[in-house]
This record gives structure tokens, sequence and C-alpha cells, in this order.
């Protein structure tokens, strides 16, 4: 009896406490240290610690140090890490079929996205990533704003991208879209964008409005073309297989944290860009009207020969579009 005591006794002076172990998450991200996204990921490890009692601690590991980000899927898919965080077309290395739904100028605005997230067709293709690829998608509600290219010379129209060495992911919707559109798609990841530009690896990358900044990619493509082809959420994505050992009121606060985390992170790029475009223009960037019609009109094509190949199921694309 007295030895249990003092074993409760060193517990508690410890700062241990019975059945409540302390657990440590990796969540990995490609963005730079102090983007919108890195802001929003660290806001998100700050709720999840307060929602769980200081049980579930998320530790950032943001501008690619834990890899390029097709690892980093893969090591999120096998619990080699417990989180991953980026752009939705990024599960399309994961299933083939969201890439029906990750095809540029698919969605004509966030509005269209939204009523997409709300729909039967996005609740079965989560459920193709949890039940096949043990991946859930904690957090969707973090809306970035369009992409947009940014290159060394003015694009006003697609044959203004013929030869252009345009860096690309890997994502197949986007390489099959530009490489159309008679750009040379070169594949690099994101944490090494802005050296590719600056080097002249590349004359041109696509990024989010919001992200542009912090990347700094102005610095050495000032030329900004607004064809707003992406409108798919920055995703929080979780092992589901890690995800149910956690207690149930665990899950509860990290799905809470992750939801108000993304209304934070949302708010936080619309507010952020409206001083950061004039930045960008006084110290030389050029902000690009275009035809976006121009450019969707190809998108459609390459939707049409992909889909006509197999890579997703026949409809899909046309479903989704009429959403609007």
């Amino acid at each position: 009896m007295i030895s249990v005591i003092m074993v409760f006794s060193i517990l508690l002076f410890s700062g241990v406490t019975l059945g409540a172990e302390k657990i440590t998450w990796k969540l990995g991200g490609v963005h730079s240290v102090g983007s919108p996204e890195t802001i929003g990921l660290k806001k998100f490890a700050e709720l999840t610690e307060k929602k769980t009692g200081g049980r579930l601690k998320i530790q950032i590991f943001p501008a690619g140090q834990l890899g390029a980000e097709v690892p980093q899927m893969e090591n999120l898919m096998l619990g080699v890490q417990e989180m991953f965080a980026n752009a939705g077309e990024w599960v399309t290395t994961l299933s083939k079929e969201w890439t029906g739904v990750s095809m540029p100028f698919l969605f004509a605005n966030l509005d269209h996205a939204i009523k997409f997230q709300k729909s039967q067709e996005y609740e079965r293709l989560k459920m193709l990533l949890l039940d096949s690829k043990r991946v859930r998608i904690l957090g969707d509600n973090w809306y970035r704003l369009p992409r947009a290219l940014l290159a060394k010379k003015p694009i006003h129209s697609p044959k203004d991208l013929e030869g252009v060495k345009l860096r690309m992911s890997t994502v197949k919707a986007n390489v099959e879209t530009y490489k159309a559109m008679g750009a040379k798609v070169i594949i690099t990841p994101w944490a090494e964008a802005f050296l590719a530009l600056k080097t002249g690896v590349v004359d041109a990358v696509d990024s989010p409005l919001g992200s542009i900044y912090a990347q700094k990619f102005y610095q050495a493509a000032p030329y900004i073309s607004l064809i707003n082809h992406q409108q798919l959420p920055f995703f929080l994505l979780v092992n589901n297989k890690i995800y149910q050992s956690l207690p149930g009121d665990q899950q509860r606060g990290l799905a809470e944290a992750a939801q108000e985390a993304g209304d934070f992170y949302t708010n936080l790029v619309k507010e952020e860009y409206k001083g950061d475009k004039d930045k960008m223009i006084k110290e030389g960037a050029t902000f690009i009207e275009v035809n976006q019609e121009d450019f969707a009109a190809i998108a459609y094509k390459v939707a049409e020969r992909l889909e006509e190949e197999g890579l997703w199921s026949k409809g899909l694309f046309a479903r989704v579009r009429k959403m609007r």
C-alpha cells in the first residue's frame, strides 16, 4: 500500500497525469516559414494543444523539411508521419479519381467549389481516400485565393506560354493542361521553386495569389497573370489509423482545431493579400488581366482526353462542372 502511494506521489509531482499520455505528432508542409499556410498550421497546433488539454502536440515541419510533396504523401499513407498539409489536388497522388475534380478551370469560383464540397460526389471521393489509402481529410475549409501564373515575360494568352519553362508539381491534371498550352513543364518541388526561378531553371511558376509575397516569386518573375485556374482548398490530411487510435475527446478536439484554424487561415489570406499586392506593385510587379476562357477552353479539351483514357470515372468532370 505504501509503495502504491509513493508511485502515485512521484507521478503527481513529476507532472504526469494517470490515463493522460502525452503524444506528439509530425505535421509536414512545403510552404515557407512566413507563409500564410505555415502561420495557419501553427495556429492549428496551438488550438489542438489547447483543446486536448496538452495531451496532443502537433510539431510543424514547414518548407519541405520532411521531404518533397510525393514522399510526404507516401509517408502519410504509411503512417511514418501523422499529418501532411497542402493543396487539395495533391490527393491525386493517392487516388486517380480525384484528378477529375483537380483539373484547372473546373470551378468557376470559390462558391462553386464550396457547393461541390456539400455534394454526395465529394463524400464519395473522401471515402475513396479513407477506405483504400487510410487517409482522412481532417480540414477542408482552408480556402485560398485563386492561382495565378508568374513569369519573366507578360503572359496574356495561351500562345504566350509556347516554349516557356514552367515550374510544375507532379500533379498530372496541371502538367497535361500546361503542356497542351505549349509550355515546357519542369517538375520541381514547391520548396525549390524560387531558386529555380532565380537561377533560370524555369521561366515561370503558378501560385495561389496569397502565397506569392511570402514565397518572393514576384522578385524573379514580376509579371503576374490572373488566370484563376485552381479553386480547391488547402487540405489538412491525417493518417486515419493513427487518428482512430486517439480517444474520442481528442479526435473531437483535433477536428475542431482544424475547422477553427481553417477559418483563421481563410481570413488571414484575404487580409494579407490586400497589403501584399500593393507592396509587390511598388517593388515592380505587374498584374495582368486575361481572358480566362482562352485558357479554360484548352483545359476542357485535356479533361475530355484524360477522361477517355480512364483517368477518372465517366461523367465526373461534367457533373461537377454543372454544380455551379
